[in-house]
């Protein structure tokens, strides 16, 4: 199978995941009444379900077994409000352990001595995180290690901590992949939405929106790396901190591997001072990053990078000029006449992998493959 077929095989929400180990069930008729409990019991391989009809507030944890599968069981998702607690001085569940995978649960309200307290603080090797939510907490999920994955989850109205800022999700340069897919993040209160020091970024098929947010950057990679940033929808709003919407080596290129592709996103540029779409500092010599075929909205230029690879994209003043069915809204689906349509050039390769979008983002939280039309659209939308 070639590896475009695989990352696209492997691009379905919400997989069903197989325990090798026992089931402990959590629940107020279960054998363990609060998920802490069930972990400290919990052996390598187990999965801990959660009921999720009821809350367990401040039940805060520290995760140290690998390879346990954690699932909220039930309508809905298993609620964990830190209610003023926190393990460690650092999150609602730190998780030092390997291979884990959560699905199926809120964190909320995270807060800490130092002001970095998060939903999820990622310590150990490759997490994996589906239909997650994250509200109100200093950071989202901060660290990470090894592999991350995280698709159909939603971070909201996290980050109110100005000096040093606190984000929705911060992922750490000791990971080596992230993959973030078919998420929503939102109204991230001074911080970024999504900032990802990894050595490779494969960010596809998300809304990314400062919406009514204070935010900084959309997504900030600020040492570089390998930066897939593929079919996403992209807000920069008028009460932002500063202008970022893609940043990326801001802060030095910490990484051997480098490159850029931004390839099919939509972007919308409602902040008040100009900037770029994609602003890019402390390259290398020859570094170009590839930006194809974006639907750009806003009175700015595309990129500050003279050797960027830049084709196929339309950057048009307003919403009206794009010809998108309603911008108030959110939804950048093409109206006929639309300048856009099958208006894309090749998006190109990168290795073997097809830089061609086959998914696009369905709100909240979800993906559904891209129609197949002989002709490819311009923007996150076919």
């Amino acid at each position: 199978m070639c590896r475009r077929l695989a990352v696209a095989s492997a691009i379905v929400l919400l997989l069903v995941v197989t325990s090798s180990g026992a089931t402990l069930n959590v629940g107020p008729t279960q054998q363990y009444q609060k998920p802490s409990d069930a972990f400290a019991a919990a052996k390598e391989g187990d999965m801990v379900e959660i009921d999720t009809s009821c809350e367990y507030g401040g039940d805060v944890a520290t995760i140290r077994t690998n390879r346990l599968i954690i699932r909220g069981v039930g309508p809905g998702r298993v609620k964990l409000p830190a209610n003023g607690r926190h393990a460690g001085g650092k999150a609602i569940w730190v998780i030092p352990a390997a291979d884990v995978v959560i699905e199926n649960v809120e964190f909320s309200g995270a807060r800490v001595p130092d002001r970095n307290g998060a939903g999820i603080r990622a310590e150990g090797t490759n997490l994996t995180l589906r239909n997650c939510r994250f509200y109100d907490c200093e950071d989202g999920i901060l660290g990470g290690a090894g592999e991350i994955v995280i698709e159909g989850c939603e971070f909201a109205h996290c980050g109110p901590v100005p000096q040093p800022a606190t984000h929705s999700l911060y992922i750490g340069q000791g990971c080596t992949k992230l993959v973030f897919r078919f998420n929503y993040s939102t109204d991230v209160i001074e911080g970024h939405l999504l900032k990802s020091r990894a050595k490779e970024s494969w960010i596809m098929y998300n809304r990314i929106a400062d919406e009514n947010g204070t935010g900084s950057a959309v997504i900030d990679l600020p040492n570089g790396g390998l930066a897939v940033i593929v079919g996403n929808i992209l807000h920069k709003g008028p009460h932002a901190q500063n202008n970022r919407v893609i940043a990326y080596g801001m802060e030095g290129i910490k990484h051997e591997r480098n490159g850029l592709y931004v390839v099919n996103n939509t972007m919308l540029y409602e902040f008040r001072r100009p900037s770029w779409f994609v602003r890019v500092e402390n390259a290398p010599a020859g570094f170009a990053p590839v930006i194809r075929n974006n639907l750009c909205i806003g009175k700015i230029p595309l990129t500050n990078s003279p050797g960027a690879d830049a084709a196929g994209n339309v950057l048009v003043s307003t919403a009206g000029e794009a010809g998108v069915v309603d911008a108030a809204r959110f939804d950048f689906h093409l109206k006929p006449g639309s300048p856009c349509i099958a208006a894309a050039v090749d998006p190109g390769h990168l290795g073997d992998f097809d830089l061609t979008p086959r998914f696009q983002y369905v709100h909240p939280c979800k993906g559904e493959p891209r129609p197949d039309k002989p002709k490819l659209n311009v923007g996150a939308f076919q």
